[in-house]
């Protein structure tokens, strides 16, 4: 088993140790206590609402709920500070938020530490209420020693001082919940994640879309098994692959189009969102378009590897998933399998490897003679 340490945050390495943990963690809180009680002397007083939102294209979906709340308790002044790509989701909630957007590349120390340019972007707004739903390090350092009134939020213990409202992350389902539970804190009657019920989006002559990537290996099913799903549903349906411009090599191309398997490749979030708009049945692993198309509502069929399915799935009859259940397999309470996410390097991948295409093929097909009209232009 291949260790990747740079994967793991400094917070996490001195949490391993009790006594590193507990010098830190002392050191830590009189740090912070003393710069945060400087920082409030001249707190700013405007009304403003600051919403730190610094995620990947999934857990950026996952915070919409706890969001929606903010907006409704407090209506105007909110503005949310997030990557650019996470812009295209919130829109399709909010039309009445500004957006300042942040790249990785403002940050230093493999994207931890906030630069001069993200924090200057913060001060320049001069918040008075800034909620974190972030929880981690990069949200930790762009706020240590903001001049706002109030500061709530979620993240490393070792960070906890920073904040007048601090929640410790919880450990269980769902990843929505974990966001309500910081605008709980201050927020009445804001613990439900169910805060809009949407009706479900039905296309059935749109066409099979199927995502084959995610974040990691060991959260994608073999792209060789999704070639054949393809090649079998493609028999009766219009069905095509979905992708990021770029990410397929020339010979992956090549043999695409020698079996006329349609390559749909998108070049923003927004025609990814199009796209996802207008199939009739999204397919592929647990990530962020998926995520995506679970909180627009088309009908969705997710394979899950290394994650816990508990954290991410909405309960709806259109929204199926199937995973193979290891000794190794996450289990209650615990977000990833035992080689903990992305910390290491899965030897076998056997929760993805050992699930078969007929399996999969068995359990799609439910969803498919449900939501999808066969393609009559296709000869039987």
């Amino acid at each position: 088993m291949k260790f990747k340490s740079a994967k793991i945050p400094l917070a996490d390495i001195i949490s391993r140790s009790w006594f590193v943990s507990f010098i830190s963690q002392n050191a830590s809180d009189l740090f912070f206590k003393l710069v945060r009680t400087i920082s409030k002397l001249k707190a700013n007083k405007n009304g403003k609402v600051v919403i730190l939102s610094l995620h990947k294209l999934g857990d950026t979906v996952f915070t919409i709920p706890a969001i929606e709340h903010i907006v409704a308790h407090y209506k105007k002044n909110i503005y949310i500070f997030c990557f650019p790509e996470s812009v295209p989701i919130y829109k399709m909630a909010f039309n009445q938020i500004e957006f300042l957007t942040i790249n990785k590349s403002d940050f230093y120390f493999g994207n931890r530490i906030a630069n001069k340019k993200a924090r200057k972007l913060l001060k320049n707004i001069k918040p008075e209420i800034i909620y974190d739903l972030t929880g981690w390090v990069i949200s930790a350092s762009l706020i240590f020693n903001s001049k706002t009134r109030m500061i709530i939020g979620t993240n490393k213990n070792v960070f906890k001082s920073i904040y007048d409202y601090f929640i410790s992350p919880r450990i269980k389902p769902q990843l929505s919940d974990i966001y309500l539970d910081v605008v709980s804190k201050v927020i009445e009657n804001s613990i439900n994640s169910n805060t809009k019920t949407k009706s479900i989006i039905r296309n059935p002559d749109g066409k099979i879309i199927i995502h084959p990537f995610a974040a990691w290996k060991e959260k994608e099913w073999s792209f060789r098994n999704y070639f054949n799903l393809v090649l079998a549903l493609k028999k009766n349906y219009s069905v095509a692959l979905l992708t990021p411009s770029n990410s397929m090599s020339i010979d992956i191309q090549q043999e695409l189009a020698k079996t006329n398997i349609e390559l749909i490749q998108t070049n923003s979030i927004d025609e990814l969102i199009d796209e996802i708009k207008n199939c009739s049945v999204m397919i592929g692993n647990d990530s962020g378009p998926i995520n995506i198309g679970n909180y627009i509502n088309v009908p969705t069929f997710t394979i899950y590897g290394a994650t816990n399915s508990d954290y991410t799935t909405t309960g709806y009859v259109h929204h199926k998933h199937i995973q193979n259940s290891l000794k190794c397999s996450a289990r209650e309470n615990e977000k990833f399998c035992l080689i903990g996410g992305a910390t290491y390097d899965c030897p076998g991948i056997q929760c993805m490897n050992l699930l078969t295409f007929n399996e999969v093929y068995s359990e799609l097909n439910l969803l498919i003679e449900e939501y999808c009209e066969k393609d009559v232009r296709i000869k039987q």
